[in-house]
């Protein structure tokens, strides 16, 4: 099976990538065996959605890059949104029912122990209930969501919830007890952890949930109830 990195994973590639591109074109001769299509922003989007597709789990916003910058390089290829669009609602993927484009998305699911939050051009809320949480995804594009799990138990050991959150964001609302560690990386956004700590509240410390991910243009909160 091949491996899968973490969001912060691609975005650390991309920066190399961009880095030594910039540099071979200030020095001779690489800049003058570089294309120069390759510095337009549409490049960069569809090289970076290549990489979230390829390299991480959020498979969602490797393909909505690699979109954006397509279709913009190539503006006769727009009528393909349609196309597979349509493909996509016929076809019935399993999960489609987690998309939000628009307005509110309240739901609440039960007895699944992995995450799996998507909002796209919309947002909404969903209380998510476990026995067994051990995880999962969020991703906010161009959107935002609130992800309750205080109805949740979390499971033995070291559990990774990863969020990413590209010009959108999202809220996190935690049991009390729960020992969260977070490690979101920040790019001209920010991620903050806003719990109100109980100095009576007992931690169990076997069992873990660690929040990573990237936030870019945009952010998220860990929120407690009390």
């Amino acid at each position: 099976m091949a491996r899968e990195f973490h969001g912060r994973v691609v975005i650390g590639i991309m920066l190399v990538l961009i880095g030594l591109l910039f540099f071979l074109e200030n020095h001779e001769p690489f800049n003058e065996l570089i294309p120069s299509f390759i510095y337009k922003w549409e490049f960069f989007f569809i090289l970076f959605g290549l990489l979230f597709f390829l390299l991480s789990r959020n498979k969602i916003a490797g393909i909505i890059f690699f979109s954006i910058g397509l279709f913009n390089l190539v503006p006769e290829l727009w009528p393909l949104v349609f196309i597979f669009i349509g493909i996509y609602i016929l076809i019935g993927f399993k999960g489609l029912k987690n998309f939000s484009f628009s307005g509110p998305n309240d739901n609440v699911e039960k007895d699944k122990n992995y995450l799996e939050q998507i909002s796209i051009f919309g947002g909404g809320s969903k209380v998510f209930l476990s026995d067994n949480f051990k995880g999962g995804n969020i991703i906010s594009i161009f959107g935002g969501s609130e992800v309750n799990l205080t109805g949740s138990k979390l499971a033995e050991g070291e559990n990774i919830l990863e969020t990413t959150s590209i010009f959108g964001g999202s809220t996190i609302v935690i049991p009390n007890d729960w020992n969260v560690i977070t490690d979101v990386l920040p790019i001209f956004g920010g991620f903050s952890d806003k719990r109100k700590r109980d100095p009576n509240q007992i931690i169990d410390t076997n069992k873990t949930l660690i929040i990573k991910g990237v936030a870019i243009f945009g952010g998220g909160e860990v929120k407690s109830t009390i």
